[in-house]
This record gives structure tokens, sequence and C-alpha cells, in this order.
């Protein structure tokens, strides 16, 4: 009698957890997802039933949704940690919580806008999204600062000055955009919204598309909000106001 009742109330228990809604809009994707545990089994299963995709496909949607690269969602799995888990998978195949298109007064061959909120930035070119990627950044008293920057240099083997890694040597910095001060955009591991000492860390392979895409000079919009895109930007446009780009007071 058990058996037959324990595979109800595992279904009760999923149907009790609290839904946060994304933007199910009618005939738009329903992005809603619930805070709970989820198992590898149950995504291998989903995968298997052809009504989702397969593993690493929504290891990759957790990634993004969560803010952690797929080894750390895969570890916490283990552990049992909550995570955001969308209730629809199919429904974040293509997802970004970036708008694919910028405002017009924010329309240039090439533009980066990082949203710190969402830990998300994006790469556009002529107004349209190209590339997006989960990013962590500064927490309390290493806040990423938002401005409007320019790329100043790039350098793909960069090592800080300032920061050590674990084994006492200066820190590696792959696929680094420095935008102002010793704050760069690089290559690192992504665990949780606030894991840098400032920087704009993105996964490996996302940081390696930034690099070779983005050219020194390329703008870059550091932003709170996405409210603030529309809002706090000046009625004549962001590149008007970048200047010049800032010095490194130690990179």
């Amino acid at each position: 009698m058990m058996k037959k009742i324990l595979p109800f109330l595992f279904a009760l228990c999923l149907c009790l957890q609290p839904v946060h809604k994304g933007w199910a809009a009618p005939g738009r994707p329903d992005l809603s997802w619930t805070l709970r545990a989820v198992t590898e089994d149950e995504l291998v299963r989903l995968g298997m039933s052809n009504r989702g995709p397969d593993l690493n496909a929504c290891l990759d949607i957790l990634s993004r949704l969560n803010t952690e690269e797929p080894f750390y969602i895969l570890r916490d799995m283990r552990r049992e940690k909550k995570l955001k888990v969308p209730v629809d998978f199919n429904a974040y195949r293509n997802w970004t919580p970036l708008p694919r298109r910028l405002p017009e007064k924010l329309n240039s061959p090439k533009m980066i806008m990082l949203v710190k909120h969402l830990g998300f930035i994006g790469w556009y070119e002529n107004g349209a999204l190209v590339g997006d990627s989960q990013a962590c950044i500064g927490g309390a008293g290493q806040s990423t600062v938002p401005g409007l920057y320019r790329v100043d240099d790039k350098d793909a083997k960069h090592t800080s000055s300032s920061y050590r890694n674990d084994y006492g040597e200066q820190a590696w910095m792959p696929y680094s955009l420095h935008i102002y001060e010793a704050v760069w955009i690089h290559a690192g591991n992504v665990l949780g919204l606030h894991c840098s000492h400032g920087c704009i860390t993105l996964p490996w392979g996302n940081a390696e598309k930034l690099y070779t895409w983005a050219d020194k000079g390329t703008p870059v919009l550091v932003t709170d909000d996405l409210k603030d895109v529309c809002g706090g930007v000046g009625e004549s446009g962001p590149l008007n106001h970048l200047g010049a780009p800032r010095k490194s007071s130690g990179r």
C-alpha cells in the first residue's frame, strides 16, 4: 500500500512548492520556477521521455538561472541544495533575462551591457543581442561600480597585481577586458552573483567568446537595473558621456 502512496505524496509535494512567476504572458513561454532540490535522475528521465532537454542542456539552463557553473550545480544537486528549477525546462531553451534589442539611444556598432541585479552580461551589435552570459560581480565593499566605460585594454593571459590564488601566485585572469581602475571582465569560476573582488567574471567559454568579439574602444554599460537603461543614461544617449577611459590604479 505504501508503495502506491509514496509516488502520490512526492508529486503532491512538488505541486505544493511555491511557484515564482516569470514572464508567462499569453502566447509566451511559461518561465515560472520553483525553489527546490532536484536530482540527476530526474533530469535524465526528463531527457529520456522526449519531453525535455537532455541532462547537459538542463544543467546549462540551471546554471544560467542560478548564476553558477554546471559543475557547481551538480555539486549542489548532490548536496540536495534548493535551486531555482523551471516548471517547464523547454521554455528556457533559448532564455535570456536581457532585452533582445536595446533602446535606440543605446545603438552602437558594438556595446557590452552588464545588468547587476540579474547577474547577466550581454553583447550587442547595432542594438541587437548577439551573445550573453551569466556573470558574477563584486560584493559589499568591493562593488562593481555602475557607469559608462570603454574597453581600453585586452589581455588574453592577464594576471592580477592585486590578488593571489590559493598557491600564493598572482591570480590568473584569462581573456581579460579592462574597463576601469583594477576592474576587468575576465574568465573565472562563477559561484553565485557576488563572487568576485569587483571584476566581472564569466564562465571560461563565454569569456573567450566575448574577448574574441570585443574591440578596444567597445562601450561597456554597467547598470544596477534594466529600468535604469531607459531612464538613467540621458536623452542625448550614453555614448556622448563616455569621455576618456579611466586609468588603472593597479591591475
